[in-house]
Order: structure tokens, then sequence, then C-alpha cells
């Protein structure tokens, strides 16, 4: 199990189906700082862990960050995003 540093935050992120269909592309929701994210590439310099749970999503991707960072990427097209996550 992960240990929380001083100010780190807890941060998830999951495969978004729905908008994966609806896109035509893989994309993924990062929760962090109380809002859902929508991107495309995560870019992670922190631990994570998987977690189980009963409601949707059933399997996350968790870990503490200090700071997470929103790039709309080059060439990826206009809706395209990349989150980098640091410790």
């Amino acid at each position: 199990m992960l240990k929380k540093k001083s100010d780190q935050w807890r941060f998830f992120y999951h495969y978004n189906k729905p908008a994966s269909k609806a896109r035509g592309c893989n994309v993924l929701t990062l929760h962090w700082d109380g809002k859902c994210h929508e991107v495309n590439v995560i870019v992670c310099h922190t631990g994570t862990e998987t977690h189980s749970q009963k409601s949707q999503p059933h399997c996350i991707v968790r870990g503490w960050a200090h700071w997470v960072q929103f790039m709309k990427a080059p060439g990826g097209g206009k809706d395209w995003v990349t989150a980098t996550v640091y410790p």
C-alpha cells in the first residue's frame, strides 16, 4: 500500500468506455482535485496501485501526487489531452 507524503493528494484513473466509443479513440478519466478530466495519455512519475470496488468503475489505478499538469497534445487532434502526474 502506498504511503501519503505531506502536501500530496489522491488521484485515480480508469478507462472510460462510453467516451472512447463516442470519440473513436481511447479515453481515460483522471480524477484530480475533485474533478473528472477526460484525457488520452497519462505520464505518471509516481507510484500507483490497483484498487477494486463494488460500484463502477470496478477497477481503478490510484496513487498520491503533488501536482497534475494537463496539456493539449500537439498533432493528436483538437480533443487530444495529455496528463502528467508528479509525486
